[in-house]
């Protein structure tokens, strides 16, 4: 890892770079052209780790922990920047640097085209064409090494100054937003209007944007007059990173780019780009949300988003000077062919200078979903890619799946870890603790790590930083990692090995580790009861951890967050992510949405490439003549295969479900694509996986609290929940809806897609071999509606299940024997409870069929739907298919039959009818047969039992009452979004970047965060449940109800 942890770690006051840091963040103006700011930048390996934590790990063991050099600068640097201009004149730097760094990677991949030479440690060999002129080859080589280095050495610098920026933006966004929350409070207090955002005018020092935009508005001292001509620096930051990222897309679109992201720096840059990106949207994060929508009711008034709205309009002008750029383009050629027809060439004109910088950014981030390009070895990136991963190896306490992946919720994989069979199991024993049997090669491999540690430590002069031979190490005896209060001080210890220096191990990554080994292991460490006391480590180890659990405290904001930890194997393709979702789903009210109007024109590049072979071959084509300047360049596209297949890989993580939302509902091309697709379980079953982990509770939790109307309530606690937000449940199952509503997905899901082993190795109740996807739906469906009813009571969630399984309904066949038994079993367990409620209700039904809101219409909704499917599956045209379900009902009919006094529950007559005939052909052959004995029966006597059934087409669904009555085959829910996406979207998106993506490698003021419901409130809820305050339903509900509508 190049850059110097150590000094950025162990910053003091009387440093250079710190003396440097004071003074640009200080209240005298320093210029633009001031030496001080290339001095400042000369400390870019430094600058490069800088992180605003709070507090500064000791320079020696036994060393007090010296001041929070970096938190003093940002905290100075909100205060004065305002009116110094210093942070603006730092933008306009780091502009400025960014585009001397687009123009040497442009000048670099030029070279890299023309010459095809071998770049890096890590870039292929020339091809043996290059190769005939040796002369030209090698001066082409020295040319291509030089260009390399000085783009080394431009990043670096570059890296340096974004972290900073990054840093210093940050905080001051934090306190802007904090001034406009306290003067929204006291007007509220006044009686006056309190609506976020919307600031008195005699209040502008307390309005963000006038905040933000002053800050990044750069006067020098001649301007400080009044004169109010001051350049805006917050664009020249975004014009300057677009136009990176759009000729970094360039590249990407010619297929050159790995070998430019094998080189470290150039990584880093992308990620350090987009991290300061999501720092300066993070206006939105620390404000109360206010939709587009809202604001065009509300007369039109501006957002209180300075950057966003500036990426917008920027895009947005950019996208459309591009468009007409083209349009002119064409038109020249147009004019060159009627005058010379006989130019061979002609259609060979250089692409446009100004390229389209949306569609460029977009094309990006869907190719690192696609390839999840990986960090080199020497890159930040790596580093902080390969400590969670270190983390969780060591973890024993989390179960690893046979399919390589985590079945907790709190230890997320970014991407599946080798899809099926061998590959899977490679990768979960991987992932497991060391057996016994290798320990003394562990040991061995530890021991060579630590020498090569020390070697270093020598190095970089850090010997003195961390003891190494102190007790305890994982250097020592490997037989005492079975104790569980040395398991939890082992994985920090062996991650110190690894790392080199405690310097590069980043304390919030070890508090989150602390978090997810339990409370009872965290008070052992820290000097409760067990054998491994805070008194029997070394001086160094017990500071650390002393410092670890100061931050762990519920006063730094840790907590107030739903954290996990995230094992990425590529930062920029989940960054990436994040910002096309944050970009995408903002400002939805938009006429011309610069990305989602890109996204609209999504195309299949396959198709693209074999038009444009085509015309090459054929002189006198049909087409227009300029259609052979590459048209497919002008539009966003991709191989539709490759993002199949890239999202089997990610749909199972919050962030993988959501860009395929957002992709469905923005592309038509691409929803179309899925639609015709047979393989879809690619997709299903990795989000099935996660709705199983996500209804599954890993131990028992008592009931919680009761409702005033008598049923016991068993809602869970935050930290008893299996997942961790709720609305990724409603994503997954809005992902099930929009698949089901296609009618051929049914079909196939039942009699066209199998699942077997390798696949289902995950579902633990039953060991399934082979089932259709359609079973292994409607058994995951069941047991998420047994765990909402139960647990959450939700019901949404609920009309959701309810939904797709109504869908999948017309074609239920060939039903797994497993899934019958439980979907009859779920019934009869659901109407018992259904009759409790009806009793305490004083025998009444509900008022309204189909009222979510309270427990007794949840319990008769569900009724009612499960009775559809089973009447629906038991059709004359599909009974001899599902057979195990007529058994199922047999097994329970004592049950069954008590369903037929409850008229609220529907018609009961075709299953009646079908029992009754079942019992007569069995009484005839005698009792006390076998299982296979009695289907053998039934499967006989199949014409029989047909008779008893009701033809097709009479089959009515009237008895649901979340559908319209209507024909079977014709029954269809689908879904739709809400007029004002934004008000779930949003919210869960920057939940997700903060919980999920950058747990370990971006800090946010979680104190501060207003967007989304932090803990705190919900524990309020919580509290309030126990007192019988509120009723039954989301604890999410009032203030935070986001929860998007299904039509």
């Amino acid at each position: 890892m190049w850059g110097d942890a150590e000094g950025a770690y162990s910053l003091k006051q009387s440093d250079s770079l710190s003396i440097s840091l004071f003074q640009i963040t200080g209240p005298a103006h320093i210029p633009y052209n001031d030496s001080r700011w290339q001095q400042l930048l000369l400390h870019y390996e430094k600058l490069v780790h800088l992180h605003n934590l709070g507090l500064t790990p000791p320079s020696s063991a036994t060393a007090a922990v010296e001041e929070d050099v970096v938190g003093s600068i940002c905290r100075q640097c909100a205060k004065y920047s305002k009116d110094s201009s210093n942070l603006a004149a730092f933008s306009l730097h780091v502009a400025r640097m960014i585009r001397d760094l687009q123009s040497s990677l442009e000048s670099f991949s030029t070279e890299l085209n023309g010459g095809n030479n071998a770049v890096g440690d890590n870039i292929a060999a020339s091809s043996p064409q290059t190769q005939i002129n040796g002369s030209n080859n090698g001066n082409t080589g020295k040319s291509s090494v030089k260009q390399r280095i000085s783009l080394i050495g431009k990043a670096r610098v570059t890296c340096g100054a974004l972290n900073l920026l990054r840093i210093l933006s940050h905080e001051t966004i934090v306190q802007a937003c904090s001034k406009s929350a306290e003067i929204a409070g006291e007007s509220g207090r006044d009686g006056s209007s309190s609506i976020p955002g919307k600031i008195h005018p005699s209040s502008l020092e307390y309005d963000p944007n006038y905040i933000i935009k002053e800050t990044f508005t750069y006067r020098s001292r001649d301007e400080m007059d009044g004169q109010n001509n001051g350049q805006d620096t917050a664009l020249e930051i975004i014009a300057a990173i677009m136009a990176f990222l759009s000729s970094l897309g360039h590249i990407i679109r010619q297929g050159k780019y790995l070998d430019i992201l094998a080189i470290p720096e150039m990584y880093d840059i992308i990620v350090q780009i987009f991290s300061l990106l999501l720092v300066l949207l993070s206006t939105q994060l620390y404000q109360p949300l206010v939709s587009s929508a809202e604001l065009e009711i509300e007369g039109g008034r501006p957002s209180s988003h300075f950057f966003l709205e500036k990426i917008m309009d920027y895009s947005h002008w950019q996208r459309q000077r591009s468009k007409e750029e083209h349009k002119h383009k064409e038109e020249r050629m147009r004019q060159q062919q009627a005058q010379s027809l006989e130019q061979e060439n002609g259609g060979a004109e250089p692409c446009s200078s100004l390229h389209n910088e949306p569609l460029l950014f977009l094309h990006s981030c869907l190719r690192w979903l696609i390839d999840r390009p990986s960090p080199p070895r020497r890159s930040i990136a790596f580093h902080y890619v390969d400590l969670p991963k270190s983390i969780a190896q060591q973890m024993t306490n989390m179960v690893v799946a046979p399919d390589g992946m985590y079945e907790s919720h709190t230890i997320v994989m970014a991407s599946m870890p080798g899809g099926e069979g061998s590959k899977g199991e490679n990768a979960a024993s991987s992932l497991k603790k060391p057996s016994q049997s290798s320990d003394a090669s562990l040991k061995g491999k530890l021991d060579a790590t630590s020498q090569s540690h020390q070697t270093t430590s020598v190095a970089l002069g850090t010997d003195d930083t961390v003891d190494l031979s102190s007790p305890g190490h994982v250097s020592g005896d490997i037989t005492s990692w079975s104790t569980p209060s040395n398991l939890l001080f082992h994985p920090i210890r062996s991650i110190l090995l690894l790392s080199s220096t405690f310097f590069l191990l980043p304390i919030r990554l070890v508090r989150l580790a602390f978090t997810l080994f339990g409370h009872g292991q965290h008070r052992a460490l820290m000097g409760g009861s067990g054998s491994f006391h805070m008194n029997n480590l070394a001086d160094g180890d017990r500071l650390i951890l002393q410092q670890i659990q100061a931050h762990c405290e519920k006063q730094s904001g840790w907590n107030k967050t739903n954290n996990i930890l995230w094992l990425s194997d590529s930062p920029i393709a989940d960054l990436g992510s994040a910002l096309m979702l944050i970009l995408s789903n903002n400002c939805r009210s938009r006429r011309s949405h610069p990305f989602r109007s890109e996204l609209a024109s999504l195309n299949d590049n396959r198709w693209d490439k074999e038009i444009s072979n085509n015309q090459s071959t054929v002189e006198n084509s049909l087409f227009p003549w300029t259609s052979n300047i590459d048209d497919h360049m002008s539009v966003l596209s991709v191989n539709f295969k490759s993002l199949f297949e890239a999202f089997g890989r990610i749909v199972h993580t919050e962030v993988g479900a959501l860009s395929l939302y957002t992709l469905l509902l923005s592309s038509p091309t691409f929803a179309e694509s899925l639609s015709a697709r047979s393989d879809l379980d690619t997709l299903v079953m990795p989000l099935l996986r996660s709705l199983y982990f996500s209804t599954t509770m890993t131990h028992h939790v008592d009931p919680i609290s009761k409702s005033k109307n008598g049923p016991m309530s068993q809602l869970i606690t935050l930290k008893d929940r299996p997942f961790r937000s709720q609305s990724q449940l409603y994503v997954i199952l809005i992902l099930l809806l929009i698949f089901s509503q296609d009618p051929s997905f049914g079909r196939d899901s039942f009699r066209r897609v199998r699942v077997s082993i390798p696949t289902v190795k995950w579902y633990k109740e039953r060991h399934i071999k082979e089932a259709s996807l359609g079973s292994m739906i409607l058994l995951v469906l069941l047991k998420a509606i047994t765990f909402d009813l139960n647990r959450l009571q939700d019901g949404f969630l609920l009309s959701n299940c309810c939904a797709v399984m109504l869908n999948l309904s017309p074609h239920i066949a060939d039903l797994h024997e497993y899934v019958a038994a439980r979907l009859v079993s779920v019934t009869t367990s659901c109407f018992k409870r259904y009759a409790t409620l009806v009793a305490e209700n004083g025998g009444e039904p509900e008022l309204e069929e189909g009222d979510l809101s309270t427990l007794l219409g949840m319990h008769g909704e569900t009724c009612r739907t499960l009775l559809s499917l089973i009447k629906h599956s038991i059709r004359r045209k599909c009974l001899e298919k599902n057979i195990h379900l007529v058994y199922a009902l047999l097994l329970e009919q004592r049950d069954i039959q008590k369903i037929y006094q409850y008229a609220s529950l529907g018609d009961m007559s075709p299953i009646s009818s079908l029992i009754d005939k079942a019992n007569a052909i069995i009484q005839e052959n005698g009792d006390g047969m076998s299982a296979d004995q009695t289907l053998g029966q039934l499967k006989s006597h199949m014409a029989e039992l047909k008779s008893y059934c009701i033809p097709e087409g009479l089959v009515s669904c009237d008895d649901s009452v979340a559908s319209d009555a209507s024909d079977l085959g014709n029954l269809t829910f689908t879904y739709e979004e809400e007029s004002d996406p934004e008000v779930f979207f949003v919210p869960y998106v920057w939940d997700v970047i903060v919980g999920t993506l950058t747990t370990t490698t971006m800090e946010w003021s979680r104190t501060y965060i207003q967007v989304f419901p932090l803990n705190e409130d919900k524990e309020v809820e919580a509290s309030a449940l126990d007192n019988d305050t509120v009723g039954l339903g989301n604890s999410d509900a009032g203030k935070h109800d986001n929860t998007p509508d299904v039509v």
